[in-house]
């Protein structure tokens, strides 16, 4: 039986390997992006957005240097405006909203300190969707909060990715 399990993964084993299958590993980045100063052009005085707190996070996680001084910086990656919202998918008979969905989007550019466009302003988003019980409001809040926070990460990784594609 040991011999079968073992000959199994095995075979897994050499079948991902055939594929081209490999674990995503640290992040390949242009040297000009190698060191980067994340900015947002929220309004003073508004709390950063939830993607202006999660890039730089995502980031530094894979090995890139963020810095909170633009002179340090290869590259200033600008986040134009960011937000979400909501919007009512379903309701019962009784017009009561039964399913909503979460849509958060952003706009950000990324350029050398001299001013050149490594890339020009693009957008991101992301959207779930989320399920109304007016029996559970405050696990609907909550619920609402974390894939928000799912979003953010998801845009971030998009972010990263389209870093990846600047060739120097």
């Amino acid at each position: 039986m040991r011999w079968i399990v073992a000959n199994g993964l095995g075979w897994v084993a050499l079948l991902l390997a055939g594929c081209g299958f490999q674990l995503r590993g640290p992040v390949q980045l242009a040297p000009e992006l190698r060191v980067i100063y994340v900015q947002s052009q929220l309004a003073i005085g508004t709390p950063p957005g939830v993607l202006s707190r999660k890039l730089p996070v995502v980031l530094a996680r894979n090995g890139v240097t963020v810095t909170r001084d633009p002179s340090q910086a290869t590259a200033v990656l600008t986040i134009l405006n960011e937000g979400g919202g909501r919007r009512a998918m379903a309701a019962d008979r009784l017009d009561i909203k039964r399913e909503y969905s979460l849509v958060y989007s952003a706009a950000y550019d990324v350029k050398r300190p001299d001013g050149q466009v490594l890339i020009g302003a693009e957008g991101v988003s992301a959207n779930r969707a989320v399920l109304f019980d007016e029996n559970r409001v405050l696990g609907f809040e909550a619920a609402q909060e974390s894939l928000t926070e799912s979003m953010a990460e998801d845009m971030a990784w998009q972010i990263v990715r389209r870093l990846q594609a600047v060739k120097s």
